[in-house]
């Protein structure tokens, strides 16, 4: 998949790094819910997981987020979120 044109960094207004939540044993999705709300139309959510957050995007493309992912070269996911 191409990085979509509203993919510009400098709209990131927030970033979180879900890798200890996920090992706690604790699951991200009521938080990644609750900021994506706060965001401004343009800005960007970015989540850091070791996966791909499958059902979390399904969830916030449903609610009307744009989506896009990609996997670095250490193996660690970064997945946007905007509403446009």
């Amino acid at each position: 998949m191409e990085k979509p044109t509203w993919l510009d960094r400098a709209k990131i207004s927030i970033t979180l790094d879900a890798r200890p939540i996920l090992a706690s044993g604790e699951h991200p999705l009521e938080r990644v819910l609750s900021e994506t709300a706060t965001l401004k139309t343009g800005e960007i959510y970015e989540i850091l997981t070791p996966f791909p957050p499958m059902p979390m995007i399904m969830k916030l493309n449903e609610a009307g987020f744009e989506s896009y992912s990609e996997q670095d070269d250490a193996g660690l996911y970064h997945t946007y979120f905007t509403n446009l």
